[in-house]
């Protein structure tokens, strides 16, 4: 396997064919690709103690110049049409956006800027589609749909707990050890988040 600081170079190749084509394509593949190297990083089983990482992500400055806009405009296009119903494609797309985004930010120095942006009201305003939908399922209901909506809901808990809790205490204090770590300081909690959590009761 390709050692994920070496996969950059390759990486970039397919990040650049994704800008002069515009194909999304390219943009899934690349996604792919990045997350295939780290996916310790997706520790999203919470009844666990959390995962060591044997290797940080990347920092942003590492990673090319325009990826922060680029994402923040698809995941806005996926939220615009979520209310009426993602394609599959779509979902899948979604998902390996959210993923990217808890990737990114297990490497603490990334924290900050990420949750500057408007990724936390994105994914929230869609993690309140799905869990609204699978209120609304009944079994009859395809089980393809409900799977992609829960792991969507699952891995957006990891998101948050990447943005406010990085060093994983609340699990490390379920699991009866404290960890406490201040070298890098979580983030406020958005304004956006238990509102739109509670409106999805």
């Amino acid at each position: 396997m390709i050692s994920p600081r070496g996969i950059f170079e390759h990486d970039f190749l397919f990040w650049m064919s994704e800008c002069s084509t515009k194909d999304p394509d390219y943009l899934k593949l690349w996604l792919e690709i990045f997350i295939g190297s780290y996916e310790r990083c997706l520790d999203v089983d919470f009844e666990k103690p959390p995962t060591r990482l044997e290797e940080t992500p990347p920092v942003m400055t590492l990673l090319p110049d325009n990826i922060l806009q680029v994402l923040r405009l698809q995941l806005l296009q996926c939220v615009q049409k979520a209310s009426e119903g993602l394609e599959p494609e779509q979902q899948t797309l979604a998902l390996l956006l959210l993923k990217f985004l808890i990737v990114i930010c297990r490497n603490l120095s990334n924290v900050e800027e990420i949750s500057a942006c408007s990724y936390i009201n994105h994914i929230i305003t869609m993690t309140t589609l799905y869990i609204q939908q699978l209120k609304s399922k009944t079994k009859e209901k395809e089980l393809a749909d409900q799977t992609q909506a829960e792991e969507f809901v699952r891995h957006a808990l990891a998101f948050c707990e990447s943005l406010y809790d990085p060093y994983h205490n609340w699990r490390h204090r379920i699991h009866g050890s404290v960890k406490c770590c201040s070298s890098f300081q979580s983030v406020c909690v958005c304004v956006c988040v238990f509102p739109r959590l509670f409106e999805g009761r």
